[in-house]
């Protein structure tokens, strides 16, 4: 099989010269080229017919199968990296359908920082059938893939996950922050509150999520309770500044009570300022209008617990 194959070659090569050399002195011949044309196609048609016969294109390879047979065989936690990669590979080649396989080797990539390649994977695992979970993990490699930023695809998958699985932390979580970077506070407090109200008490997520939604909705910057930069003295000092944020604060609220976010700013900064009582009353306030909901009132308890504002600090209470 080889010696045939090397014949084959090197008659090529002889064609190959004989074809160039009336074009190094000229242009060729109709006829000429009509020749070389036909002695390459029987080269082709010889190759391929000696192929069939002695190559059995049928026949999966060797070393390949051994490969995969080797791999098999090893328990996948003796693996190394490149062996568990070429493990999961050799799956999808023999399983290009499977979106378990597909799942897994995308989280694979995904691990390892090669995003572009982990969403190719995870893209084609849900085409096959759509899951709440790799869904997720789709979003998750989106936004790791633009650093953080939670793009409009990423939101896509996300919201897909969630109409599949609202148990799961990671799409509310993303989606509150999308909403949050956007401005919309309101539906980021919606996002976070309702997935830590769904999970158990005991899920180390709903306490994870709850301390980062009371960081981030207390904070008195980056929402509606940004203050007008136009309106802003150069000359004005520390304390009257914040003195005006927080009246400020407090007439927003005359007008609409209801808003939980900015109770929450209002108790920060009276922390800040080291108003305990004023800080409590404004936890207080807002616990009192969200209506005995369970996550707001975890964020509500990481609020205090950040501030130091009661005996909840030592631990959370419902």
């Amino acid at each position: 099989m080889i010696a045939l194959t090397l014949m084959i070659a090197a008659l090529g090569v002889g064609v190959a010269m004989w074809i160039a050399s009336p074009l190094a002195k000229g242009a060729a011949s109709p006829m000429h080229r009509l020749v070389a044309f036909g002695v390459m196609a029987g080269l082709a048609v010889g190759a391929l017919g000696i192929y069939l016969v002695g190559g059995q294109p049928g026949l999966e390879g060797r070393p390949y199968a051994e490969t995969e047979a080797r791999l098999a065989a090893i328990p996948p936690d003796e693996l190394t990296g490149e062996e568990q990669e070429e493990r999961l590979r050799a799956i999808v080649r023999r399983e290009p359908g499977n979106p378990e396989a597909l799942a897994m080797l995308g989280r694979f990539l995904a691990f390892d920082g090669r995003h572009l390649e982990a969403i190719a994977m995870l893209e084609r695992s849900v085409r096959v059938q759509e899951d709440a979970r790799v869904l997720s993990d789709l979003g998750q490699a989106l936004v790791n893939l633009n650093e953080g930023t939670v793009t409009p695809e990423a939101e896509r998958a996300f919201a897909a996950s969630m109409e599949l699985d609202t148990t799961l932390p990671e799409p509310a979580f993303f989606l509150g922050a999308a909403a949050y970077d956007a401005g919309d506070r309101e539906a980021a407090l919606d996002y976070w509150a309702g997935i830590v109200g769904r999970l158990p008490s005991d899920d180390p997520f709903r306490q994870a999520i709850a301390v980062r939604a009371a960081d981030l909705l207390s904070r008195p910057a980056g929402g509606p309770q940004t203050m007008d930069a136009g309106a802003m003295d150069p000359d004005e000092s520390p304390d009257a500044m914040v003195a005006r944020m927080v009246a400020g604060l407090e007439a927003g609220l005359e007008a609409d009570p209801d808003d939980l976010t900015r109770w929450m700013v209002l108790a920060r900064v009276r922390a800040v300022l080291d108003d305990r009582e004023g800080a409590r009353a404004a936890v207080a306030e807002a616990r009192a209008r969200a209506g005995g909901d369970a996550g707001i009132g975890a964020i509500l308890n990481a609020l205090e617990r950040a501030g130091g504002l009661g005996p909840e600090a030592e631990g959370e209470t419902e």
